[in-house]
């Protein structure tokens, strides 16, 4: 029937968002022109052929816009600003004063704009709106609970093909990135990744999806009542039947982590760690000894790991010097750069070019290399979007954060969905502190679908109403 076709194309978009997400670190973690490029056709057809589906399925439910009208407001205020960078003949108090210089210089009229690459905003833009796409198609799917629970699984398992694969490189002494040889972070595990700090978060992004339904599982069949005993009985069954393939993931992930020596990538694990076993023992349907059980075992079996697989990464956090990083420099050039242009910004995506004009002598005479990103991805979109556009799209994730937060407090069953959406926003938050890892593809993807479906499920199921 028409309504059963209908049904079969939505599942398969669904299907196919997940492997469009499952597969984005393959080609460097997408972090290339024609793979980003890619994945928004892709996404981008994926929520055209969603569209017309909802139109004409009658039946459909799905989260509607006042739900999340304050998040989508500020994503749409800081979408919307970096737009208008890009357009020529603005107010001339606007316009980045490098575009006066340089039709001076060449001596020929030129359309000034306030950003100071239109080609490289457009690009992040495009890019930007490829993440949102991915989350608007998580959040109306994940309404049903046996999806999200499909998503955090399928990340889990895919999390643990890439880390054993990159343990595999790792322990065999290839220096390769699937068929390339490696040309940065030799003899550190990578995986698919050509950042170890960027795997190091993707990594962490796994292992909270893999350690949350571990938890889950484990407190689902505890219940009032049990002695110590009867507990490690279920807990040891439990793992031991459903639940032996998430812990092959957590173990595994967790070993790749370490191996990747970022010490950004641990601290921001760990954190988001400590938020998903805090939350969960706080929140009312799994608070209970068997939680804070769970919350021991998954310490010690960390600890266990680090002992084996973190000597470098215990040894280079060590040394950690705040007066040694060259990243500090890079970030007193980009204040400097953000004082220059607080309101308007240099445009979205335009970081490098901007960097290269504001760069000085503080950097050492050695340092040649091309900064194509900060190691701060706060006051790196403040230089580019400016500071009104910056905090609101950092508003917005935080938005994200929130509503799982709210979920967390009144939903009764699978509070886990968004208590895992809570522990990747405080991984992501704070390992864009002193990296960029939310500005490689694959990771945004990804952390993009595990927030869409953890806010699905931050609603009680009994007030959905119908939004498309």
């Amino acid at each position: 029937s028409w309504i059963s076709c209908l049904m079969l194309m939505k599942q398969t978009i669904f299907r196919l968002l997940l492997a469009v997400v499952v597969l984005s670190p393959l080609p460097f973690a997408s972090n290339r022109p024609w793979s980003w490029s890619l994945l928004a056709v892709l996404v981008g057809l994926l929520l055209a052929t969603w569209s017309v589906a909802s139109l004409f399925d009658g039946t459909s439910r799905g989260v509607g816009l006042r739900r999340i009208w304050p998040v989508l407001g500020l994503f749409c205020l800081a979408a919307g600003w970096s737009v208008l960078p890009t357009v020529p003949f603005t107010p001339w108090e606007w316009q980045h004063p490098l575009w006066n210089d340089l039709d001076v210089v060449l001596e020929r009229g030129m359309a000034p704009k306030v950003t100071l690459d239109a080609y490289e905003t457009r690009t992040a833009l495009m890019r930007l709106l490829s993440y949102a796409g991915v989350f608007w198609l998580s959040l109306q799917y994940c309404r049903s609970a046996d999806r999200a629970r499909q998503v955090f699984h399928a990340l889990s398992v895919a999390g643990l093909a890439y880390a054993a694969y990159g343990l595999i490189v790792h322990f065999a002494g290839l220096e390769t990135i699937l068929w390339f040889d490696k040309w940065a972070y030799r003899g550190h595990l990578t995986s698919t990744f050509v950042n170890r700090n960027s795997y190091a978060t993707y990594a962490g992004l796994g292992l909270l999806c893999s350690v949350g339904l571990i938890v889950q599982i484990v407190t689902g069949n505890i219940r009032g009542g049990f002695s110590a005993r009867q507990a490690a009985r279920a807990i040891l069954e439990t793992l031991a039947g459903r639940g032996w393939l998430l812990i092959a993931a957590a173990f595994t992930i967790a070993t790749a982590l370490l191996l990747t020596h970022s010490r950004g990538g641990f601290l921001g694990s760990a954190l988001g760690l400590v938020a998903l076993l805090f939350a969960a023992g706080l929140s009312r349907p799994l608070r209970s000894r068997a939680m804070w059980g769970a919350g021991a075992v998954v310490a010690l079996v960390g600890i266990a790991i680090f002992s084996l697989s973190g000597e470098v990464t215990d040894v280079r956090l060590a040394r950690t010097s705040l007066d040694t990083e060259i990243r500090d420099e890079f970030n007193v050039i980009t204040m400097r750069g953000i004082e220059s242009t607080p309101g308007f910004g240099t445009g979205y995506g335009t970081f490098e070019s901007a960097f290269r004009m504001y760069r000085d002598s503080s950097l050492p005479f050695s340092f040649s290399r091309t900064v194509a990103k900060a190691h701060n991805t706060y006051l790196e979109n403040a230089l580019e979007l400016g500071i009104p556009a910056a905090a609101a799209l950092i508003g917005a994730i935080a938005g994200l954060g929130f509503i799982c937060l709210l979920g967390i407090r009144r939903r009764r069953r699978n509070v886990m969905f968004p208590i895992i959406g809570l522990a990747a926003t405080v991984l992501v938050g704070a390992h864009s502190l002193v990296d960029f890892s939310l500005q490689i593809p694959a990771v945004a993807v990804t952390y993009a679908m595990i927030m869409g479906a953890a806010c699905a499920q931050s609603w009680p199921s009994s007030g959905w109403r119908r939004g498309g």
